[in-house]
């Protein structure tokens, strides 16, 4: 019987299920937004707001006790350095979860949990914008800056010297 039991097995043994939620609590802070199922994502935010929760005081117990779930140093460098100060007034909640349209495979519920306000702290600049900064700046491709020279027919002295051979051969016959 499960009495006293609240944590959900998710059909994994204890070890594997540790290390699916820490690998998604890893890809919601890199990217601000997952898409999974709506069970993971409830269970999820028991995972990622704690640690959020944490990043807001910048001391040594709590680097070490995200540092727990969060194995990716430059993450965990972000996670207090940007996303903790930015929940600094915000006393909880840090994510949001919202429903979508079932998986056709298996009709499992699907979601996508995000953190909210996402998208200030995780801002991708536009590809249109990207290409005219990059035009402006950019420096001429190296086979545009030097010119192809024409090649010369020059043979190669190895060549030459086996058909000279070959024709000396066959005149001492």
């Amino acid at each position: 019987m499960r009495h006293g039991r609240k944590a959900k097995k998710f059909r994994r043994e204890m070890g594997h299920r540790t290390a699916l939620f820490k690998n998604l609590a890893r890809e919601l802070l890199l990217h601000g937004r997952i898409r999974t199922t709506v069970q993971k994502a409830k269970y999820l935010r028991g995972v990622v707001e704690p640690l959020i929760t944490r990043a807001k005081v910048e001391n040594l117990n709590n680097i070490r006790e995200a540092g727990r779930v969060i194995k990716d140093k430059a993450l965990l460098t972000r996670l207090f350095k940007e996303i903790g100060p930015f929940f600094k007034d915000r006393k909880g909640g840090y994510t949001r979860i919202m429903r979508l349209e079932n998986r056709p495979g298996d009709n499992a519920e699907m979601a996508l949990i995000e953190l909210v306000g996402a998208d200030s702290l995780y801002k991708k600049e536009d590809p249109k914008e990207a290409g005219k900064k990059d035009k402006k700046s950019a420096e001429p491709k190296k086979s545009e800056a030097r010119k192809e020279v024409p090649k010369e027919d020059k043979k190669e002295p190895g060549k030459e010297e086996k058909k000279e051979k070959k024709a000396d051969d066959k005149a001492a016959k």
